[in-house]
């Protein structure tokens, strides 16, 4: 059996919470994972280091895939088996985010696994849904089309192509403000060497005035005959 068929075997999910920083507000453990006494321990130092600034983290290391899904104040925390697909446990986790969050106050003060009851309910109908649309696909799970990401399906991949194409467009910048600067000098040079033509032209024009007075200066006076007087 591949792992596209497994995705919906609920022991691919070894452990998945909701969180308001890091006050766990409720969870779900595997027991049947090797270390489900300790995995609590192990995800609230995981929400400890949740990574700022991003509204989507996965990370897979020894078999496992440690996924974050962020909406402050919210986070939704998984460990998934490595056999679960990215691409298939995402749209899970968003369900019950927006299943859970869209009727919470943020700034609510939340006591520690205040939300369990509503949590185990939420958790329950979304694996039966996925296992539902799993078996009338004939083991291919086809989840729900109108799963938002955060607010709006898809809008994490275009806020990726937006950054991807504002990347682009700011290289082309920088390489066209090369080529500005490069241009900018050139046109300096030659406005400067042709300011440097004109001075040169003025001032033989000036000396050539000025021979040419002197000249007629001579002529008038017969040589320097004026200056005896």
């Amino acid at each position: 059996m591949g792992a596209a068929a497994m995705v919906w075997n609920p022991d691919l999910i070894h452990y998945l919470c909701i969180a308001k920083s890091t006050t766990i507000l409720a969870h779900h453990i595997n027991s049947n994972s090797k270390d489900s006494n300790n995995i609590e321990t192990l995800a609230s130092k995981c929400l400890e280091q949740s990574p700022p600034n991003h509204s989507f983290f996965s990370h897979t290391v020894n078999n496992r895939t440690y996924t974050f899904l962020i909406e402050p104040p919210f986070i939704l925390f998984a460990i998934f088996d490595q056999n679960l697909l990215k691409s298939d446990a995402l749209p899970f986790l968003n369900r019950i985010r927006s299943s859970l969050t869209e009727t919470l106050n943020k700034n609510e003060n939340f006591t520690p696994f205040s939300l369990q009851p509503q949590f185990d309910s939420v958790f329950n109908e979304t694996l039966n849904l996925y296992d539902l649309s799993s078996n009338s696909s004939n083991g291919k799970p086809s989840p729900p089309t109108t799963l938002p990401l955060l607010g709006k399906q898809g809008e994490g991949l275009k806020k990726k192509k937006r950054l991807v194409d504002d990347g682009k467009e700011a290289a082309m910048v920088d390489l066209t403000s090369d080529d500005v600067v490069s241009g900018s000098l050139n046109n300096r040079q030659k406005a400067k060497h042709i300011w440097k033509k004109h001075v040169w032209v003025v001032l033989l024009l000036d000396l050539f005035v000025c021979l040419v007075l002197f000249v007629i200066w001579l002529w008038v006076c017969s040589g320097f005959q004026c200056m005896t007087y």
